[in-house]
């Protein structure tokens, strides 16, 4: 997948390219300049990255977002506060034919391309939000991918990216997801804890701001309808106006039975044009058809004055209206004709007879000036120029166009306009600066506060589960780490014990025992009692070592079941042990070591002949005087020599010895290597 990034961006490169062509051939109307250059900048960004121009891809992504956020802030802020018409450039932008719109890019647009800069930005970096942006980027794109493969009947006031710019951004969205996807795998659980709600509201608030985006638009359209229709009912109204006060203004001539003269017709003329500005002229013809008045008299209509316009000087069609309105008391008027000044217009004739209409004094020739009249009834906006188009239609012909150029405005509202005799359809056209200027803001405010609080959350839950996880695993360790040491603790304790004692009986060994003397020196009286099996050798020899053994554990057993509270056993090695007994007098010890000696001999271990195994026991009991330990054996040592010698499996007392001198009796040291 990595392999096919170049050549995909650069796939993404060709189409926004091709789009951009195609908008300046003109077989693509909707996609706006801004669209198509944002998104190859992103596109070269993105390849930028992929070759290691990292410097040269950031300053391209710096710009995008730059640009992109001035658009948001557009959409979203107040137009006091920021307008993007400041940012027009001063001319349309020609480009041939078709023009080529020069048009900040819609919301959903300039997020999706916010989304791709961004994420091209932090890469892989899933605890800043990259997969949340792949997510909202495919739904921006989706919503965008529908309204231009189902467009409603409302169109959007920003048209949605063509199919070119949409190809492209959506390519780039699929090399960036390759790219990155694999970088998320070793924080999956925390990426999907995060994600999952994080989804859900920005599906939630790019559906929420759909329906009021297409709500607001609906209120605008509607309120834009509601203005065509007034100016249709206003220009209606102004021509009713117009002909009743035509009416009075003919009226009196009828009352004096005599046509006016010309100093009297110039000033009721006058007085009635200014109130009727949209009547470019006025004509009084008397029944032969000659002209005889004429306002204004200017240096443009002087030759209109005696003029006979039934000699030929009109057009058949408009001749016949005029003859018409000789022959009836009612007014007459002619078909939607082209005015001298270029224009186009109405005349409109009234008859003036007599009062008991027998006698016809003549006529009255008004004619009405749609251009005149659609300019007084435009409304003037100074801060947006050109902010509506009025159009005024007979059919499909085109009677007058305010202003000439036709708004860049996304609907078309048409109201019937009554003008006099004839029907025709007023075509309001909004200049798409006027309605973003009235739209509101709320569905935009809606989708930009969504997508941040769903961002947001996204990294709150993913910073919170990968806390969890560090403080598991810290917890882990620690466990891990106790339990490690109470074990390195037992072990060490093993050690310390197998340091200190004999591994075949449990008992404590020589070092341990004589470690122990010098602390119950002071016991007095003290007795020391050295045992050594009788014959061993003989049991190793003739049984096994293993019977030896056995033998060794069944006296050991015999002498710990027997020795009394604060008694220390001990081997001493080989076949010999030895105990210490503290605090008895020498009766009462010689008569535990003849219980020892007998229970010994009645413990069940025989020699290969059949007799029992026996014990030689040395004793020597110190009642006084500091305790010599070295000596205490040694004379313990001498009776159990004394006890082998007499036979064995008896008990020897050593005789009684004078306290050891005080240099004898402070030399400790010499314990260690008896």
């Amino acid at each position: 997948m990595l392999r096919l990034r170049i050549p995909l961006t650069l796939l993404s490169l060709a189409l926004y390219i091709a789009g951009l062509c195609a908008s300046l051939a003109g077989t693509t109307a909707s996609t706006t300049l801004p669209t198509l250059v944002l998104g190859g900048l992103i596109g070269l960004a993105q390849l930028a990255w992929y070759r290691q121009r990292l410097g040269l891809s950031l300053t391209l992504v710096v710009a995008v977002l730059a640009a992109l956020l001035i658009g948001v802030a557009g959409e979203t802020l107040p137009q006091g506060w920021l307008s993007l018409a400041t940012f027009d450039p001063p001319a349309p932008l020609d480009t041939g034919h078709p023009r080529l719109s020069w048009q900040w890019p819609g919301l959903a647009d300039s997020l999706l391309l916010a989304c791709l800069a961004l994420s091209l930005a932090l890469r892989t970096r899933a605890s800043l939000g990259t997969p949340l942006l792949h997510a909202i980027a495919v739904l921006l794109w989706g919503t965008l991918a529908y309204q231009v493969t189902s467009p409603e009947a409302l169109p959007p006031l920003t048209p949605p990216a063509g199919p070119w710019a949409l190809a492209g951004s959506g390519l780039l969205l699929l090399t960036q997801f390759l790219a990155v996807v694999t970088g998320w795998r070793h924080n999956q659980a925390s990426l999907l804890r995060a994600l999952g709600p994080g989804l859900l509201i920005a599906t939630a608030t790019v559906l929420l701001w759909c329906q009021q985006d297409s709500e607001a638009n609906r209120q605008l359209f509607e309120r834009a309808q509601r203005e065509t229709d007034r100016l249709s009912a206003t220009m209606t109204d102004r021509i009713d106006d117009t002909l009743r006060a035509m009416h009075r203004f003919h009226l009196v001539w009828e009352i004096d039975q005599r046509l006016p003269s010309a100093s009297m017709w110039r000033h009721e003329a006058q007085s009635f044009m200014n109130d009727f500005p949209e009547l470019p002229l006025l004509a009084l013809i008397d029944p032969s058809g000659r002209v005889e008045h004429l306002y204004p008299d200017d240096n443009w209509h002087q030759a209109y004055p005696g003029m006979r316009l039934l000699d030929g000087a009109l057009d058949q069609p408009l001749m016949e209206v005029l003859q018409q309105s000789f022959h009836q008391r009612d007014a007459v008027s002619s078909d939607i004709l082209s005015l001298p000044d270029g224009g186009w217009g109405i005349i409109h004739f009234l008859p003036i007879h007599t009062v008991d209409g027998d006698r016809l004094l003549g006529s009255v020739a008004m004619v009405f000036s749609l251009d005149a009249l659609a300019s007084n009834l435009l409304p003037a906006l100074a801060d947006i120029p050109d902010a509506m188009t009025l159009t005024l239609k007979d059919g499909d012909s085109t009677l007058w166009r305010v202003p000439t150029s036709a708004a860049n405005s996304p609907w078309r509202l048409v109201s019937d306009v009554r003008l006099l005799s004839h029907t025709l359809s007023l075509e309001l056209s909004p200049n798409r600066r006027l309605l973003e200027h009235l739209k509101l803001h709320y569905p935009s405010s809606t989708l930009c506060t969504g997508l941040i609080m769903a961002l947001l959350l996204y990294l709150l839950l993913f910073s919170r589960h990968r806390q969890r996880q560090q403080h598991r695993q810290i917890a882990d360790t620690n466990l891990e780490l106790r339990r490690e040491m109470r074990r390195r603790s037992r072990l060490q304790k093993n050690i310390e014990w197998l340091a200190g004692h004999d591994d075949l009986t449990g008992l404590a060994n020589r070092r341990t025992f004589l470690a122990s003397l010098p602390t119950n020196a002071g016991q007095n009286p003290l007795s020391l009692l050295l045992c050594d099996l009788d014959h061993f050798k003989r049991i190793n020899d003739q049984q096994g070592h293993q019977a030896g053994d056995q033998a060794l554990k069944r006296f050991a057993a015999c002498a710990q079941k027997l020795l009394p509270q604060g008694g220390v056993l001990a081997r001493y090695g080989g076949e010999e042990f030895v105990v210490y007994l503290p605090q008895g007098d020498i009766a009462w010890v010689h008569a535990w070591a003849e219980h020892l000696r007998r229970e010994v001999q009645a413990c069940g271990v025989q020699h290969e002949d059949g007799s029992p195994m026996t014990v030689c026991i040395g004793l020597i009991t110190q009642t006084d005087g500091p305790v010599v330990p070295r000596d205490l054996l040694h004379r313990a040592d001498m009776a159990l020599y004394r006890a082998k010698r007499l036979g064995r499996n008896r008990v020897e007392i050593a005789e009684a010895k004078p306290a050891a001198e005080p240099s004898e009796a402070t030399e400790p040291s010499g314990l260690l290597h008896s």
